[in-house]
């Protein structure tokens, strides 16, 4: 995957980002400390083509088959996803302020830290009162919720496979399972039934230390470069290895001559300049490999075979996919299986949508998902076949801020929202 191709900042015209905004219904943003996460719902306006066929019958049997096209205007829903670094906020809620123009509602929902630093500032904005909603309530709700009503959410990444993106379908009874949340830090929640779970761990080390220790190692502020350099990098020019200090590998303890003995060790002995993209991937290796083995131990220690990563550390970069893969696999012998998700950085925001859908009547909605321009992740979408789609009321899971080259397939699929 090409650093072309990864995922972005906010640096599209806000016009592109904000699509359909002017027909926007309900909000629910999650602030964290890098990120700020929007989730709104709008009506679409597009056409649909109508085929119907007349079959011939009698004597004309065997003639051709005759069809009539005709096309309408249909209005379907949508729940659109969209983020943006924190820097911006101030920008973007004036941008929605000047563009909601057929909205009459009057309640935002929102969820983490930035919930309370940046409520003055939204209800001044907006005009909007912030409903603040727990974040780790919400973060569950939201991954409870795509794990059993999303096709092909959840997904194994093996490098060198084919196909490397190996996608799960969707079970009623995901539990228990572990959520390994990688914002800014970690956390980490045991999830044992749709209302019961617990945080039991965390750390400080996840995705604003890559940035932040990138930030000073290779002089670049964006996150996004920072994954760019990594994926051209080449971290044993970084790093001192097994076979660095034994000259091969250490068998009787079953360590590869490969494997990291050291991150950064070479810098100090090493009399060179080491070029940005061999720190970056270095860097990209430690936190990843921190991550990996932390959630391991804590899997291991709570009997639970299934990891879920969420966060938007990973954005569907195949370099920390597969260093978080090894590291599970690796510390677990096995016995634990990494699992990724296309909505990564949206649970908490979803989690606080839903908890304003429940304001409503639940039987109105049915969900589905628009894999145009859909999800996280970069990649191929899930190879799935087109469904007669509901013919009312259904919204497209669409993330429109990310634009990669992804099938048109509408998975209609109805899931009352309970």
């Amino acid at each position: 995957m090409s650093g072309a191709n990864m995922d972005k900042s906010i640096t599209l015209p806000a016009d592109e980002i904000f699509r359909n905004l002017e027909n926007a219904k309900r909000f629910a943003i999650d602030i964290g400390g890098s990120l700020t996460k929007l989730a709104y719902y709008s009506t679409v306006q597009h056409k649909v083509a109508k085929v119907r066929s007349f079959d011939h019958t009698g004597k004309d049997a065997d003639q051709a088959l005759l069809y009539e096209i005709s096309e309408q205007e249909e209005i379907t829903a949508r729940l659109h996803f969209i983020k943006f670094e924190n820097t911006y906020i101030e920008t973007c809620l004036d941008f929605i302020k000047d563009h909601l123009v057929n909205t009459d509602t009057k309640v935002i929902k929102a969820t983490g830290g930035g919930a309370y630093k940046f409520k003055d500032l939204i209800e001044k904005k907006l005009g909007l009162k912030v409903d603040k909603e727990d974040e780790m309530t919400c973060l569950i709700k939201g991954c409870n919720f795509v794990l059993k009503n999303i096709p092909h959410e959840a997904f194994v990444y093996v490098k060198h496979a084919d196909p490397e993106f190996r996608f799960q379908t969707t079970h009623p009874n995901i539990f228990p399972y572990l959520l390994v949340n990688i914002g800014s830090g970690v956390s980490i929640v045991k999830v044992e039934t749709e209302d019961k779970f617990e945080r039991i761990g965390g750390s400080s080390i996840g995705g604003g230390t890559f940035w932040g220790l990138g930030a000073l190692l290779t002089k670049t502020k964006k996150f996004d470069e920072l994954l760019q350099l990594a994926a051209k990098g080449q971290h044993t020019n970084v790093d001192m290895l097994v076979k660095d200090i034994y000259g091969g590998g250490y068998q009787i303890l079953g360590l590869t001559g490969n494997l990291i003995a050291s991150s950064f060790g070479k810098s100090s002995t090493v009399d060179k300049e080491f070029s940005k993209e061999d720190m970056a991937k270095s860097l990209l290796h430690m936190i990843s490999n921190d991550i990996g083995q932390l959630a391991c131990l804590y899997a291991k220690q709570h009997n639970l075979s299934q990891v879920y990563f969420g966060g938007f550390f990973i954005r569907g970069h195949p370099v920390t996919m597969h260093t978080i893969t090894y590291s599970i696999n690796f510390f677990s012998k096995g016995e634990v299986q990494a699992l990724f998700l296309r909505h990564e950085g949206y649970l908490g925001a979803i989690g606080a949508f839903l908890k304003g859908a429940e304001e409503d009547n639940p039987n109105l909605y049915s969900w589905g998902e628009n894999y145009a321009g859909s999800s996280g992740l970069m990649s191929t979408s899930p190879d799935v076949f087109p469904m007669q789609r509901s013919r009312s009321g259904t919204f497209s899971v669409s993330n429109l801020l990310h634009v990669a080259a992804c099938r048109l397939v509408v998975v209609s699929r109805r899931c009352l929202l309970l």
